[in-house]
């Protein structure tokens, strides 16, 4: 999708998602992810920066399996697009960051024998 800000990032699941559905009845998950970058210096050692978050709202068949499927704590893989959502809150518009995925990958953890889960988002055209 030209002129659109793609992105991709993996980290962690805040909290369980929230499902709900719009007046239409389209199904639509959001989840909160956590992302904290590694550093390496140049004496090979590493170190963790700061967290950022990131809110994902994952629309239809791909959001409710979210919501099925998806935990706080697990590991996630996210690709898709970043949009600006505005919100009134005390009285106050504000303007906050939001991931419409297009994909949602679960990460099993080393211990795991989990394979790894793909959730892919139905991509409808707008004409």
């Amino acid at each position: 999708m030209a002129g659109e800000a793609q992105i991709s990032f993996a980290g962690f699941v805040h909290k369980d998602p929230e499902l709900r559905f719009t007046p239409g009845g389209d199904a639509v998950a959001s989840i909160s992810v956590k992302v904290t970058p590694f550093k390496r210096g140049q004496d090979g050692s590493g170190k963790r920066g700061d967290p950022s978050w990131y809110r994902v709202s994952v629309w239809g068949k791909a959001g409710e399996a979210v919501a099925e499927r998806v935990r706080e704590g697990d590991r996630v893989n996210v690709t898709g697009t970043l949009e600006m959502r505005s919100y009134e809150k005390d009285g106050q518009k504000r303007v906050t960051p939001e991931v419409r995925a297009e994909t949602v990958g679960m990460i099993p953890s080393m211990e795991s024998k989990e394979t790894t889960t793909t959730i892919q988002t139905e991509i409808r055209e707008p004409w």
